[in-house]
Formats: C-alpha cells, sequence, structure tokens
C-alpha cells in the first residue's frame, strides 16, 4: 500500500518544519511527503534548496504561481498525488501529528468491517489538549431504521459523515470517483463539502480515536465571525459565510440557506446593539458581503487553469 503525505502551506515556515518533523518521523514510515507552497514570501523554498533542511528524496516541494488559498492548494495536491498513492494522508502546515498517527489510521482501517472506505479521521487536540475541529457523526439510517455510527465504539472507532483538512487519509478510489475539492473557497468549508461529498457519492469514513495529532493553530477557538479578535481575519470571514451558505445549497433544503441567511442579519442587529461588542461594522460588512457573493454566485470557476506550479529555478537548485 503506497501512502502519501500532502502538506499545504503559506508563510509558516517554523510550523511547517515541525510538521515535517513528524512526518519524517511515523512509526509507519511514508512513500513520499508532498509539500504545497501557496507562493509564500518568507523564504519557504529555502527549506527545500540543495543544502536546505529537507533536501530529502522522500519530501517533494511544488511551489504554486500564486496564493490560491488552502482550497486551491488541496486541489492542486490532490489532484497532483491521486494517480501516484493509494491513500493521501491530508493536513494543513500547522498540523503536528504523532508519532504512531498514521500507523493508529492503518490499524483502524483494518479492523472495520465495512467496505468501501472513503477516509479517516485523526482525533485532533489544540496546543494545550483542548478539543478542535471535532468531524460530524454519520446518522444515517441502516435498513432497520437504526444508525450504526457507534458499532465499534469500543475500539474508539465511529462513523462519521464530515471531516476537516487537519487529518484526513483519504482513499484514491474515492477520489478518483468523487473529483477534487473545490478550489474558489480559498479558504473554509471546502474540506466540509469535500468529505460529505466523499461520504454520499463512495463510501463510509470514520474517526479512529486512537490517531492522535495536534492542531497548532494561533487561536484554539471554534471558528466564529462574531467571536474573532483579530481584525485582518475578519476581513476574510465572507468566505465563511458565503461557503457555508453555498454547502447548504448544496445538499440541504432551500429553507435552510434562507433561515441560515435569515439567522445571520438577526445576527448582525444583535451586533449593532452590543455594548460589548467590538468591530462591529466590520463583521456586520463582512456577513452581507458573504450573502450577497452567495446570492450573486460569486465564484471563480475558471480558477482550475489558473493553478500551475512554478517551473523549477535552473540548476535543479530546488526539489
Amino acid at each position: 500500500m503506497k501512502i502519501y503525505a500532502l502538506v499545504v502551506t503559506y508563510n509558516r515556515k517554523e510550523l511547517l518544519c515541525e510538521c515535517l518533523d513528524a512526518l519524517l518521523n511515523q512509526s509507519r514510515t511514508l512513500d513520499k511527503i508532498i509539500v504545497i507552497d501557496n507562493a509564500s514570501t518568507d523564504a519557504t523554498e529555502e527549506l527545500f534548496l540543495k543544502n536546505g533542511k529537507y533536501n530529502n528524496e522522500r519530501i517533494e516541494y511544488k511551489r504554486m504561481t500564486f496564493n490560491a488559498g488552502g482550497s486551491g492548494g488541496f486541489y492542486a495536491g490532490i489532484k497532483y498525488i491521486c494517480e501516484k498513492a493509494d491513500w493521501v494522508w491530508v493536513m494543513d502546515d500547522d498540523t503536528i501529528p504523532s508519532s504512531r498517527a498514521l500507523e493508529e489510521l492503518l490499524q483502524g482501517l483494518n479492523s472495520i468491517k465495512t467496505n468501501p472506505i472513503s477516509y479517516l479521521a485523526s482525533k485532533i487536540v489544540g496546543p494545550n489538549g483542548e478539543p478542535m475541529n471535532l468531524p460530524t457523526i454519520d446518522f444515517r439510517t441502516t435498513e432497520n431504521g437504526y444508525s450504526d455510527w457507534y458499532m465499534q465504539l469500543d475500539e474508539g472507532i465511529l462513523k462519521i459523515r464530515t471531516a476537516t483538512f487537519v487529518s484526513v487519509l483519504i482513499n484514491s478510489s474515492a477520489i478518483k470517483k468523487c473529483g477534487f475539492p473545490i478550489p474558489w473557497y480559498f479558504i473554509w468549508g471546502d474540506d466540509t463539502e469535500y468529505t460529505y461529498r466523499l461520504t454520499t457519492e463512495y463510501g463510509n469514513a470514520y474517526f479512529v480515536g486512537k490517531s492522535l495529532v495536534t492542531h497548532k493553530r494561533f487561536n484554539a477557538k471554534q471558528l466564529s465571525v462574531w467571536t474573532e479578535e483579530n481584525p485582518s481575519r475578519i476581513k476574510i470571514y465572507y468566505y465563511f459565510v458565503r461557503n457555508q451558505l453555498y454547502n447548504k445549497a448544496k445538499y440541504e433544503k432551500k429553507t435552510s440557506v434562507i433561515r441560515e441567511i435569515l439567522l445571520y442579519e438577526l445576527k448582525c442587529i444583535r451586533c449593532l446593539f452590543q455594548k460589548s461588542q467590538t468591530y462591529k461594522f466590520e463583521r456586520i460588512t463582512v456577513v452581507n458581503k458573504g450573502i450577497l457573493e452567495f446570492l450573486l454566485k460569486k465564484y471563480d470557476r475558471q480558477i482550475e487553469e489558473k493553478l500551475v506550479f512554478e517551473e523549477a529555478k535552473e540548476n535543479s537548485e530546488i526539489i
């Protein structure tokens, strides 16, 4: 079985190093580690020069011509890998897998009694051991009318519906059938849509509790435009709103989309009159921008044509 790891990075060189060190020291050796660099400006590429720390035959570095966001990076990376490996282990650059994370995923794979399997997800904790990036449980019913998500609970395995791209081991057969993540999301929601698509169109997915990774995100709290305090991040939350609405429109009833928009507008009104709320105008603006982009279908559907890797530098300086 050939397994490739995929790491998408942008301007987080130190965390990327920590991630790569963890991948190189897995108890089950990876066949290849593919790094997709979203045109970082912090000299990330120097790590992969001939004299760089990660000039390693097990690591392949691919640099994008521009920052396509996490979704563009995962699209390009999964597309590049899917014909080369049997399974693709997907993660962000701030994901630090424990030494047995991959081995535990594979042991879980061997113990699961149903087929086909679309993907497996790890247990994710924050820097202080707090819960993060929880998958959603698969409550779909079986032939007798009951759901079976708990059948292997004694082994630390749960049947799930969606997961995040923090540590997901994806079956390349599922990729070939279902296609690739949506690249124009840029950030947020692409993993939810893609993992939902895999469990809908290919096969079941499972959470493996013994596979542990740490997500070193700066803010370990649940993502929310209403509680975010970094003004730079508040500005990009329209992606979150737009993509969330798109996911609902694609996989749920129209009434759920209308309800979500109304809830956003009610929260905007509450934000306006809440004395303790900071950055009121910024929050209300990005929420309505996201709603408007969804309603106007403002998506860059031709972005696939722009997602190309830079040519290798002269004298093969970068591997």
